[in-house]
């Protein structure tokens, strides 16, 4: 267990009501899958927003986000925690979960990969009565074994997903990208800007963390004030799996 500092505000009051901080004030938080410590950079305040944490500095916003699983491993762990809500009685949000499953392997598959990995999902789960169907654990497995399938996504291929799912990053190229070591985590870290003016910069900085998809991006304000806070925000972060997951 991390040890608990003194703030400004109390740290419960703090992640509530967003309150600025000064330099280096530690704050901890539960971003879905994952727990992170972090240092509040100066005069930014820090909205607790469950699966997304935003930093706000007057018109300037950062976001750190759970995306969700990417490893085999983590798509797996998602359906069991899906099939214990069903068994549990919980049919609705079990059904929910499945819905809601998305990964890069799965978002960057062809349409008819696609189609064959829900197919045996699809032809049960939305069939008349299949509430209570005995046939609902078999499409379960279905859906494991399908992704048992799936290829491990590359770096790139995880960068695209951050852009495509958090970043407005149309017409923008990527300027530089670069691993870098926070408390012994590799984070994979872009900059894109606009190659003909060489404005509009964005900064990106993403971790696997247990299969899960953990993110750091800028999302609106002027680079000046965004990429200190970047930097800063991203040099104290330290993450370790949030309690029951």
């Amino acid at each position: 267990m991390w040890p608990r500092t003194s703030a400004a505000c109390p740290l419960a009051l703090a992640m509530a009501s967003g309150c600025a901080a000064p330099h280096g004030e530690l704050r901890e938080a539960n971003v879905g899958h994952h727990h992170v410590r972090f240092a509040l950079p100066a005069h930014w305040e820090h909205l607790d927003h469950g699966r997304a944490q935003l930093f706000r500095n007057g018109e300037a916003q950062l976001t750190l986000a759970d995306l969700g699983p990417v490893s085999v491993e983590a798509m797996v762990h998602e359906l069991e925690r899906a099939r214990g809500l069903w068994l549990s009685g919980r049919r609705r949000d079990a059904f929910e979960q499945v819905r809601e499953l998305e990964s890069p392997s799965l978002r960057y598959a062809s349409s008819d990969q696609r189609a064959a990995f829900w197919r045996p999902w699809n032809d049960v789960a939305y069939a008349p009565a299949a509430v209570d169907s005995a046939a609902i654990g078999p499409a379960f497995d279905a859906l494991i074994r399908g992704v048992r399938t799936l290829p491990s996504p590359t770096s790139d291929l995880l960068y695209q997903y951050v852009a495509d799912r958090s970043l407005d990053a149309r017409g923008l190229e990527i300027a530089a990208r670069e691993r870098r070591s926070v408390d012994g985590r590799e984070w994979a870290v872009y900059e894109l800007w606009n190659q003909v003016s060489h404005g509009s910069r964005v900064r990106v900085a993403f971790t696997v963390d247990e299969g899960d998809l953990l993110a750091l991006t800028t999302d609106r304000g002027l680079d000046e004030q965004l990429a200190p806070a970047f930097k800063s925000l991203l040099a104290s972060l330290e993450v370790s799996p949030a309690a029951g997951h």
